[in-house]
């Protein structure tokens, strides 16, 4: 299993294998909907008021820049009710090869080993039950992501690692690297994150 610069994660493959699902959790072209299935599930929106999720206290999504204290990043991730302290968890990796039409440099989705078995159905009842946990936390695996991204395009506007990699001219309009995080579904534990970049005007 690939690390995609993420040495304590250990990184699913895409495809999960020897099973033949509807949605595979690895397909990040894919939102999660929102909800525990009980009354049906609803769809991710992004409309910000009829789209809030009508049967769970939190969920959406947040941009923010890469200057975020650790402290208030763990903080964001209590009030968003994320099980910041679990380790039963996959987690799926994927870069862009085009990020000025993607708007993503590389994003990473963690689904619990709850979410697999009872949303996806990528696991039974014997996997279920051996399944080997991460030697991270998931909200630590969240930071790593972040680290790992911060060292490959730098935090300041105008780091060559980063200069016109998403649409900026290298003069008016110039990339500084930032972030996205979706809680996808919070009944099931799916979260998502992904680096950005956001245009600096001169």
């Amino acid at each position: 299993m690939a690390k995609q610069g993420l040495e304590k994660v250990i990184v699913s493959p895409a495809i999960w294998v020897d099973k033949n699902l509807q949605v595979q959790p690895g397909d990040l072209s894919k939102f999660a909907p929102y909800g525990n299935g009980v009354y049906g599930y609803q769809e991710n929106s992004l409309e910000p008021i009829l789209g809030d999720p009508s049967q769970e206290g939190s969920g959406g999504l947040v941009y923010f820049d890469n200057g975020v204290k650790r402290e208030d990043f763990e903080g964001f991730l209590r009030m968003m009710n994320v099980r910041a302290d679990d380790k039963d968890y996959a987690a799926f990796v994927q870069e862009s090869s085009n990020p000025v039409e993607d708007r993503y440099f590389k994003q990473m989705r963690l689904i619990s080993k709850f979410g697999l078995r009872f949303m996806f159905s990528a696991i039974e009842d014997r996997e279920y039950d051996a399944f080997k946990k991460q030697e991270l936390t998931i909200g630590e695996a969240l930071w790593e992501f972040m680290e790992a991204e911060k060292g490959r395009f730098g935090t300041c506007f105008g780091d060559p690692r980063i200069e016109g990699k998403m649409g900026g001219d290298g003069y008016y309009a110039r990339e500084e690297l930032s972030f996205g995080f979706m809680l996808e579904n919070k009944y099931h534990q799916v979260y998502r994150i992904w680096s950005r970049a956001w245009l600096v005007t001169k």
